[in-house]
């Protein structure tokens, strides 16, 4: 699994971070995600190297999560259809051995 490293003193260990819960308060009142993140988080917070950086490396992890989760359901399925396959022929096998029995015995009268 890939994670995403930060340089130390990076501005974004300076984000805002969640240690107490407000009293009970209206939902009306309560402001946005984005409106929070806008106040909190100063938009040339990183530079644009920086940006696609993080980028590229959430890119790759995404990728490799992908690539790992796809696999695994490859897998089962390829096992669950060797296994249909296999039934399918153990029920179709009496069928077809009478049935080449029958043309052998019949080449030979």
């Amino acid at each position: 699994m890939t994670t995403l490293k930060h340089p130390r003193n990076h501005p974004a260990d300076k984000v805002p971070v969640l240690t107490q819960v407000a009293g009970k308060v209206a939902a009306e009142d309560l402001p946005t995600l984005t409106e929070i993140v806008e106040e909190a988080v100063p938009h040339d917070l990183l530079s644009s190297k920086e940006k696609q950086l993080l980028l590229r490396q959430l890119e790759k992890h995404l990728e490799t999560l992908f690539s790992q989760k796809l696999a695994q359901k490859l897998e089962q399925l390829q096992r669950q259809t060797v296994k249909q396959a296999i039934s399918e022929l153990k029920a179709e096998l009496p069928r077809l051995l009478r049935d080449a029995l029958n043309v052998y015995f019949d080449k030979r009268k």
